[in-house]
């Protein structure tokens, strides 16, 4: 079996929209659609489907005189 890699900032958004630890996941395979998920500890597979998930903007602060 390939060894995992941490996931990056947006894999890990990924992870936690799933309800899972990305603590506790490493990544083993990354897809356009997929990615495939290594539990650290139980050596576990999962694959789960990509999400798009979008950021809050950014709302820049004004000065009101």
């Amino acid at each position: 079996m390939k060894h995992g890699k941490n996931p990056t900032k947006a894999q890990k958004r990924i992870i936690a929209y799933y309800k899972l630890d990305p603590a506790d996941w490493m990544v083993s395979k990354a897809t356009d659609k997929q990615l495939c998920l290594v539990h650290r500890y139980t050596d576990k597979i999962r694959w789960i489907d990509m999400v798009r998930i979008e950021e809050p903007r950014k709302v820049k602060a004004t000065k009101y005189a």
